[in-house]
């Protein structure tokens, strides 16, 4: 007896077809489980309040906390921004195309983000500018924002952005920036953000003390910012094992392709 090959397929296709769409199934269930989005925007805190160093904030999961990169001397080093408020910023200085809430790092302060649970995240994009000491500035970037981000295993990983210029009265304005994957798919246990001057040298510097002229200056602005959880290497194992087990009972239940 032949074998009919035109028969053969017929009777295959079904099965591979459902055994292929499992697959693709369960690898969109994998590659959406490795990521959940959550966007800090601040939105859900109240305006105007004020930080020192050690002062935390919470939303969407995450902690963030102030810090005083002078040892305590800097006084206010966060303060959360009510962008509809001119008067929050009334001696001008404050990025002005943001018309919602965001922190401000003030007085060369900082700010460090961790997960409530002690998680793996990413920052995958955020908004920011500079907060200069008073309004009427020149239009160009007078420093960078500074991004630490502290791995698993201890080591740390890093990325500058330049900060955008000014209006047309001379206040700092915001931008958005999406992170390169090196930076963005980073796998962190904690981030720190601060702000730094360009020196006219090629450098971008943080005054060390008070000898400095520019201490207190290098301030920042951010917003919106876009975490993703990165779940943890028991979850994803099985969710790979659940798929291997899927794909074996597939093949035993699998029809023969051969005809006699």
């Amino acid at each position: 007896m032949t074998t009919n090959p035109t028969s053969c397929v017929s009777r295959a296709q079904p099965g591979l077809n459902k055994l292929v769409l499992g697959v693709a199934t369960a690898l969109a269930l994998l590659g959406s489980a490795t990521a959940t989005a959550a966007v800090v925007n601040f939105e859900s805190l109240s305006p105007d309040g004020i930080y020192v160093d050690g002062d935390t904030v919470g939303e969407a999961g995450y902690t963030l906390q102030a810090v005083d990169n002078h040892g305590g001397t800097s006084g206010v080093v966060g303060l959360l921004l009510n962008g509809m408020d001119p008067t929050s910023c009334w001696l001008g200085g404050c990025p002005t195309n943001n018309t919602s809430h965001s922190y401000l790092g003030l007085n060369d302060g900082g700010v460090t983000i961790k997960k409530d649970d002690g998680g793996r995240f990413s920052l995958r994009s955020l908004d920011f500018g500079f907060v200069a000491p008073f309004g009427g500035l020149a239009n160009f970037s007078y420093g960078q924002l500074q991004l630490t981000g502290t791995l698993a295993n201890g080591g740390t990983v890093g990325w500058s952005l330049n900060f955008p210029g000014t209006d047309s009265n001379g206040d700092p304005l915001f931008d958005s920036a999406t992170l390169p994957a090196g930076f963005g798919y980073a796998e962190l246990t904690g981030l720190t953000i601060r702000a730094c001057l360009f020196d006219g040298n090629g450098g971008c510097t943080v005054a060390p003390d008070i000898s400095d002229p520019s201490i207190y200056q290098a301030q920042f602005a951010i917003d919106n910012l876009a975490l993703a959880e990165v779940p943890e290497p028991g979850s994803l194992a099985l969710i790979g094992l659940g798929m291997g087990a899927f794909l074996a009972r597939r093949r035993k239940s699998a029809p023969s392709s051969n005809t006699i």
